[in-house]
């Protein structure tokens, strides 16, 4: 925000009082600009537009910390400041000492907060490098999550054998956004309002989500009023509960896609597994508990193809789902397993979806 600023504020100034900004920038009686004569209103306008331009990318790259957004406001600021810093270090007119080290340091400064910027996201931000031998996992499983129907289509690919590793758990809330795609992130979350959206009409609301606690139910032959029955209502609507909360909605009010999309990004997909664990593992521990038919609190691979027939998805594709999701591979996934497929799915990692 400080960048943002640094560029919009003389952007403003030389777009809206270019005079002003030609005969007092940075400080009345400091003239930086009014060393390179002459003055001329017409290219001070259009530098000053293009400054405040840079300064609301700026802005909005610290509002919304996308990585590519971030990237892309440090790569045009670094566009700007490198040619522009080259140019005065050879230019320094008839500044006085003192005034040639604050102009140096206003140069430098843009230029080297750009280039952390662009290496934080970029080494945060970038691809999994592959694995030391040169395998890679060809894990493409559409399930279409705990709540997905019968009209979705799934394919499997063929995966090759997988090296057992220790479970990566992540507990950084901010991780998501150096993993995250927003395109993948956007195609995910509309699958999921898709799904929810039962009737078509563009809108989802408390009684799309109870629908679907219901069919899920059904398919289990669980009653909505047992125990189990009540945990996976409650746990559905609590998540509706959570997103209508956090839009302001009445009891009877509704979301259309795009509102949907943003709040589940910035109220659960942005806080990382914070937002998860808060909102999404009500959900999955309740869906385990129907699936775990000898409770061991775990799920086992025939188990797991419970689950999979609940959500209508083809059965075929349960062992490879389960072998992707089983972390620790020790033949059973736990809630903490499941949680972080789910995670791990909507920041890209993972081509499983179960929610």
């Amino acid at each position: 925000m400080v960048l943002a600023l640094g560029e919009g504020v003389p952007g403003a100034w030389a777009l809206l009082l270019p005079r002003g900004f030609y005969a007092a920038f940075p400080l009345p009686g400091h003239p930086w600009v009014a060393l390179f004569p002459p003055y001329n209103e017409h290219l001070l306008r259009d530098f000053g537009a293009a400054v405040l331009g840079l300064g609301v990318v700026l802005g909005w790259a610290a509002c919304v910390p996308r990585p590519w957004l971030v990237r892309a406001a440090a790569a045009g600021l670094l566009a700007f400041s490198a040619p522009h810093l080259l140019f005065h270090s050879a230019h320094f007119g008839r500044s006085s000492g003192a005034e040639v080290f604050a102009q140096a340091v206003s140069l430098v400064l843009p230029c080297v907060l750009a280039g952390i910027a662009l290496a934080a996201t970029v080494t945060r931000g970038g691809r999994t490098p592959p694995p030391a031998d040169g395998r890679t996992t060809a894990l493409r499983t559409d399930l279409h999550t705990v709540i997905h129907t019968p009209r979705q289509r799934q394919d499997s690919r063929p995966e090759t054998p997988r090296t057992p590793r220790t479970p990566e758990i992540r507990q950084n809330p901010t991780e998501r956004e150096f993993t995250m795609s927003p395109t993948v992130q956007e195609e995910r979350l509309q699958r999921r309002f898709e799904l929810w959206d039962r009737d078509g009409d563009g809108r989802i609301d408390r009684g799309d989500w109870e629908h679907e606690a219901r069919r899920i139910l059904a398919s289990f032959d669980e009653s909505p009023t047992s125990d189990k029955g009540q945990a996976l209502l409650e746990a559905y609507l609590g998540m509706w509960n959570y997103l209508a909360g956090q839009a302001q909605l009445g009891p009877n009010g509704s979301l259309d896609r795009q509102k949907f999309q943003d709040l589940a990004d910035r109220q659960i997909l942005a806080r990382g597994r914070t937002g998860f664990d808060e909102v999404v593992r009500p959900t999955i521990a309740s869906i385990l508990d129907l699936c775990d038919k000898d409770g061991d609190g775990q799920v086992s691979p025939k188990e797991f193809k419970l689950w999979i027939k609940a959500t209508g998805a083809d059965e075929s594709t349960a062992d490879t789902a389960f072998r992707a999701i089983d972390a620790d591979n020790d033949g059973q996934l736990s809630v903490e397993e499941l949680v972080q497929a789910v995670h791990k799915y909507h920041t890209g990692e993972l081509d499983v979806a179960l929610l």
